[in-house]
C-alpha cells in the first residue's frame, strides 16, 4: 500500500469491507423485507424509492457543483474536484434502482403513483385534467431523458477533466465551460420536472409551484455535506496535503448558506398554503402536521436548520473539522427524513415506521454509494497536477 501523503488514493480496506457488509445486510434485509412484508410491500417500495432517489440526488449534486463552478470560473475548488467527480460513479445504479420502481409500478406490483391505475384515473376528474403530463408513455420518456442527461453529462465532465489533466492545456477547459453551461439549462428544468414525477405526483391531487426548488435544495446541501465529510476523511488518512483551511471553511460555508436556503423554500411553501388555508391544498401539510409525522417534522427541522444556523455561525466552527463532520452527518439524516416525510404519506399513510424495510434499504445504497465512490477516487490521481486554475487553488484563502 502507498503511503497515505501520496497523490494517488488507495481505498482503505477497512472501508471496503465495511461498504460490502452494509451491501450485503441492506440486500438480505430487503429480500426478507418483501418476504415478511407480502401484505405490505408497498412499504417496501416506498424506501425503495426513498434510498434511490436521496443517493441519486447526492450524486447529481456532484455533477451540478462542477457545472456551476466551471461556468464561473471558479478557482478555488480545483484541488478537490475529484471529489465530485467521484460522486457521480454512483449515478447509473441510482438511476436502475430508480427504473426498477418506475417499472415494477407501471406494472402494477406497488401502488407509489396512483394516477398510473387506469381504474382510479377513469374515475377521478382531477387525475384526467393532469393527463396530458402524468401519462405513462410520457413519464417514462421523461425518466430516459433525466437518465441520459444528467449521466451523460457526468461522463464528459469526467472525460474533459481527464483529458484536462493529461494534456495541461485551455482547450478541455473551453469544452468544459460549453458542456457545464448546456447542462445548467437542462438541469434547471429537469431538477423539477423530475421532482414533480418521483415524488410529487404521488400526492397527484396537490401541487406546489416551489416543489422542485425544495427538492433540489435538499439534495445539494446533502451532496456539499457528503463532499465535505469524504474530503476531511481523506485529509485525516493524510490526503489532500494541499488542501487548507479556506478550502474547508468556503464548503462549510456553502452547507451552512445551502441550509438557510432550503429553509427558505420550505416555510416559504408552508406558510403560503397555510395561511390561505384552502382545503384541496392544505390537507398535504396536515397528513403530516397533525398525524403521527408530526416528531418526524420537528427532528427535521431541527436538524436541517436549526442546527446548521446555531453551530456553524461562526468563523471557527466552520474551520473545526469535528464539528464540520457531525453537522454535516446530521444535515444528511435529517433530509433523508425530509424524503421519507414526502414519500411515506402519499404512499403508505400512517403506516410507518423505523423496521426492517428502512434499515435495509438505507444500508444497501449507503455501501453501493461508499463503494462506487471510493472507487471512483482510486482510479485517477486525487489532485490534478496540471488543471485549469490549480495554482489559484493552492493558494486560496478566505
Amino acid at each position: 500500500m502507498e503511503s497515505p501523503t501520496s497523490n494517488n488514493f488507495s481505498f482503505p480496506a477497512r472501508l471496503k469491507t465495511l461498504s460490502f457488509i452494509l451491501m450485503g445486510l441492506g440486500l438480505a434485509g430487503l429480500v426478507a423485507s418483501f418476504l415478511l412484508y407480502r401484505d405490505n410491500s408497498q412499504r417496501v417500495w416506498s424506501n425503495l424509492l426513498i434510498s434511490a432517489f436521496f443517493f441519486t440526488g447526492i450524486s447529481l449534486a456532484g455533477t451540478f457543483f462542477l457545472a456551476v463552478n466551471i461556468v464561473g470560473e471558479s478557482g478555488w475548488y480545483t484541488v478537490l474536484r475529484r471529489i465530485p467527480e467521484a460522486l457521480g460513479k454512483f449515478m447509473p445504479f441510482g438511476l436502475v434502482a430508480l427504473a426498477v420502481v418506475v417499472i415494477t409500478g407501471v406494472l402494477g406490483l406497488h401502488k407509489t403513483w396512483i394516477w398510473m391505475d387506469k381504474e382510479i384515473a377513469a374515475t377521478d376528474e382531477l387525475i384526467q385534467h393532469k393527463s396530458a403530463y402524468l401519462n405513462v408513455p410520457f413519464f417514462l420518456i421523461r425518466f430516459v431523458l433525466y437518465a441520459v442527461i444528467w449521466y451523460g453529462f457526468t461522463l464528459i465532465f469526467r472525460k474533459q477533466s481527464l483529458q484536462d489533466e493529461l494534456l495541461g492545456t485551455l482547450d478541455h477547459y473551453y469544452k468544459m465551460r460549453k458542456y457545464a453551461a448546456t447542462f445548467l439549462v437542462l438541469f434547471a428544468v429537469t431538477s423539477s420536472t423530475s421532482a414533480w414525477d418521483f415524488l410529487m405526483s404521488i400526492d397527484v391531487h396537490w401541487f406546489s409551484t416551489l416543489f422542485g426548488w425544495y427538492i433540489f435544495a435538499g439534495y445539494w446541501v446533502s451532496g456539499i455535506a457528503v463532499m465535505l465529510i469524504i474530503l476531511l476523511y481523506l485529509k485525516s488518512l493524510g490526503y489532500f496535503p494541499q488542501v487548507n483551511q479556506s478550502h474547508i471553511h468556503d464548503l462549510a460555508k456553502f452547507l451552512f448558506a445551502f441550509s438557510i436556503f432550503w429553509t427558505y423554500l420550505y416555510f416559504s411553501q408552508f406558510m403560503l398554503y397555510f395561511y390561505a388555508n384552502i382545503p384541496e391544498e392544505i390537507i398535504y401539510f396536515m397528513e403530516r402536521y397533525d398525524t403521527e409525522y408530526r416528531p418526524l417534522l420537528l427532528v427535521m427541522v431541527g436538524l436541517n436548520f436549526v442546527l446548521p444556523l446555531l453551530v456553524l455561525m461562526t468563523r471557527d466552527s466552520k474551520r473545526n473539522a469535528q464539528i464540520s463532520v457531525t453537522i454535516a452527518t446530521l444535515v444528511i439524516l435529517g433530509h433523508y427524513i425530509d424524503l421519507y416525510q414526502i414519500v411515506m404519506p402519499g404512499t403508505n399513510g400512517t403506516n410507518f415506521g423505523l423496521g426492517l424495510p428502512e434499515i435495509s434499504c438505507f444500508a444497501l445504497f449507503a455501501g453501493l454509494f461508499v463503494f462506487s465512490v471510493f472507487k471512483g477516487l482510486e482510479e485517477v490521481a486525487l489532485v490534478p497536477a496540471k488543471a485549469t486554475f490549480l495554482d489559484e487553488s493552492l493558494h486560496h484563502t478566505t
